[in-house]
């Protein structure tokens, strides 16, 4: 066995759990997933509320989980990263205050 098994692996796209860092990266990651189901053109298979598919080739299915794929996403980068942005600036400032005294 590994003796480094244990440990978590640190990037330098990771944090420790529950610090401004954190917040930050998750936060752009959802942004740029979003962007990303954007410019796939996933948004126009929210159709999928009102009963009907999203494009004539594809399924109910198929239509149904890349418009519940875009919500999720858009919910997350409308309600959850305004969120982690503003605890990550809060954490930094109370960490700059802790650093200070």
């Amino acid at each position: 066995m590994n003796a480094l098994s244990g440990q978590p692996r640190v990037t330098k796209w990771s944090g420790a759990f529950f610090s401004a860092k954190y917040f930050l990266v998750r936060a752009l990651a959802l942004g740029i997933l979003f962007l990303a189901a954007q410019v796939a053109g996933l948004r126009e298979y929210t159709t999928f509320i009102s009963g009907t598919a999203g494009a004539p080739d594809v399924s109910m299915q198929t239509s149904a989980l890349y418009g519940a794929a875009y919500l999720a996403l858009y919910m997350g980068c409308v309600v959850v990263a305004p969120i982690m942005l503003v605890a990550a600036g809060l954490l930094a400032i109370l960490e700059k205050f802790r650093n200070t005294k």
